[in-house]
């Protein structure tokens, strides 16, 4: 009855249950590949027939703020897959970011009052319940989530470090709802964001990836540092507290050197070290198609050509910036720089509107940033559907009270 209820459900039934259960549906789509196509890519066909047939259901139309946004980057997407060797890779890839595209955009159709705003905050939050009880489970049983590294808390994700950013967003949104003043939940749901948040942090931990730590701190100084500047003292002392338990020394005591000496005498780089030889590496790759770059996720693709020194084994860039500017070129790196800074002046230029929920959107989307140095963020598709759904979400309700305020 509650599901039914929601503002989001009447508008788009389907929708909702996709966003509702999309974070825990990896271990099923994984069962379900076959020659490259599964159900997952079925489910990303569907959000965008759901998406662009809505606006043609209802006679709408795309907002000129998202298009203004992303259109550059989604031509520069479809040129990319004309120019790549393998076209079909890349269209199945590319397919990806037209949901992220679609979710963003789906924000402005629906975002028309203080209550719709609540029922996007809600879908997101009841979509982590799942994940939660299978971390509990992996806690009791840790072989259920062993990696290379030993135990990591991987939740119903496919990788620890795609959850690891999914729960550095539910305590995002958790504290928004806590703290905004532009949208009000009962004291019954506060709490329960309460409980959320504090749970989402000792997950957190538990997946052991150094680059979603920092995107956990990085949301809370950044509101600190605009709102109340407790947080930051907070923080600081959260970081330093968080440096006594052995795990994390030992992950950041990892990167403090960029390489040690094998049993054998060779030599191994700390994955970041690692990563830095792959992008330099890469560079003279870029400069033959700089503009327009090699296709759309095709840095694997290469990978082997410009880097002889590992002979079996593509990688991916592990880094946004890289890897768009290597498949999409210069032009491409800009539309990605333009979406992202757009996005921030949306928030600093309607701040007043909402400080405190502005000061955490903000905080949401720098720690994005700072994370894509590191991460493939594009291609964690389950986090990605909530976090651009956050994000419009944001920006639609901020430019909404703007008009109305006009008016």
């Amino acid at each position: 009855m509650i599901i039914r209820k929601s503002p989001l459900y009447i508008f788009s039934p389907i929708i909702y249950m996709l966003l509702l259960t999309r974070a825990s549906l990896d271990p099923v789509l994984k069962l379900t590949n076959f020659g490259g196509i599964s159900l997952g890519a079925l489910l990303n066909l569907c959000l965008i027939v759901l998406f662009f047939g809505g606006l043609l259901q209802t006679k709408g139309k795309i907002s000129e703020s998202a298009l203004k946004l992303w259109g550059g980057f989604l031509v520069l997407g479809l040129i990319s897959i004309v120019i790549s060797p393998v076209p079909i890779s890349s269209t199945r890839s590319f397919i990806t970011v037209i949901t992220y595209f679609c979710l963003f955009a789906l924000a402005y159709s629906f975002i028309r009052s203080r209550n719709d705003v609540e029922a996007v905050m809600k879908v997101i939050i009841y979509s982590s319940f799942l994940p939660f009880i299978v971390s509990a489970f992996q806690f009791l049983l840790p072989e259920t989530s062993m990696f290379k590294d030993g135990f990591r808390l991987s939740g119903t994700f496919s990788h620890p470090n795609i959850y690891a950013f999914y729960l550095v967003l539910i305590a995002t949104v958790s504290f928004y709802c806590i703290k905004s003043e532009a949208v009000f939940f009962s004291k019954r749901f506060i709490r329960l964001c309460y409980f959320l948040l504090t749970v989402s942090a000792i997950c957190l931990i538990a997946t052991k990836t150094r680059s979603a730590w920092i995107a956990f701190l990085a949301v809370f100084f950044i509101y600190g540092a605009l709102y109340e500047r407790k947080y930051v003292v907070w923080i600081c002392v959260i970081g330093v507290l968080a440096l006594f338990l052995p795990f994390v020394q030992d992950r950041v005591a990892d990167l403090a050197t960029d390489s040690q000496t094998t049993a054998t005498g060779g030599e191994k780089l700390n994955s970041y070290a690692w990563r830095k030889v792959v992008w330099i590496s890469s560079w003279e790759f870029i400069q033959n198609r700089l503009f327009f770059g090699h296709g759309y996720d095709t840095f694997s693709y290469y990978f082997l050509q410009f880097f002889p020194l590992e002979s079996e084994h593509d990688f991916d860039a592990h880094n946004a910036y890289v890897q768009v500017t290597f498949d999409m070129g210069v032009l491409g790196l800009c539309s990605f720089l333009i979406i992202l800074i757009g996005i921030v002046i949306k928030f600093f230029s309607s701040y007043s509107k909402d400080p405190k929920g502005t000061s955490i959107l903000i905080g949401a989307i720098s720690a994005f940033m700072l994370v894509c140095y590191s991460d493939n963020m594009l291609g964690y598709l389950s986090y990605c559907w909530y976090l651009w759904l956050f994000l419009g979400t944001g920006c639609a309700f901020l430019e909404l009270k703007v008009r109305r305020v006009l008016e």
